[in-house]
């Protein structure tokens, strides 16, 4: 059975998303930094999903959990460099309105879990009228996260993700949608 997920909700796109240039990570508040790639996932957004022909990865996303409710602190000992950038960035962390941080380990995020880290996905934009489903794959050998404006189905294979990909772009599956 497949479930649709929903891709990862941090909040904090001046702090968790960042571009590789040269060799060091920039976040969008234009400083860079060398992180280590433990927590550090290829990313792509609805935009890079719908109506887009070149999907290349041009962010990533750290990630401090790989399941919710998931303790931060091991990030001190086993990414050091990431701990002091999440420190530095701490009051922006903090900051964060929504009330689901409330109350959870210091730099979470949601709808994260082991579907997060499939190798491949079928994925789909969720703010396009144009119902495209797209098979996306690993990138440098790390599965490619999707942030929270995307929905996806997990897959462990290219022939599924490819297969499934097939159906829910079939003619026969694209007229069912149109007809709700």
């Amino acid at each position: 059975p497949y479930r649709w997920r929903s891709g990862i909700k941090h909040d904090c796109a001046p702090v968790m998303e960042l571009q590789k240039i040269n060799g060091a990570y920039v976040n969008k508040l234009g400083e860079r930094y060398g992180l280590e790639a433990t927590h550090l996932y290829p990313m792509l957004k609805s935009s890079d999903i719908a109506g887009s022909k070149e999907r290349g990865v041009q962010r990533w996303m750290l990630v401090p959990q790989q399941e919710v409710g998931e303790n931060t602190r091991a990030i001190q000992t086993t990414a050091p460099k990431t701990w002091a950038y999440l420190q530095d960035h701490a009051e922006l962390l903090d900051s964060r309105k929504s009330a689901i941080y409330r109350h959870r380990p210091r730099f979470s995020i949601f709808g994260v879990g082991d579907y997060s880290f499939a190798p491949w996905k079928v994925a789909i934009s969720g703010l396009y009228k144009q119902l495209e489903f797209v098979a996306i794959g690993p990138h440098d050998d790390k599965p490619v996260v999707l942030d929270d404006t995307c929905y996806f189905l997990p897959c462990y294979s290219q022939k599924e993700a490819n297969l499934l990909t097939e159906l829910l772009n079939s003619e026969s599956a694209q007229q069912f949608y149109q007809s709700l």
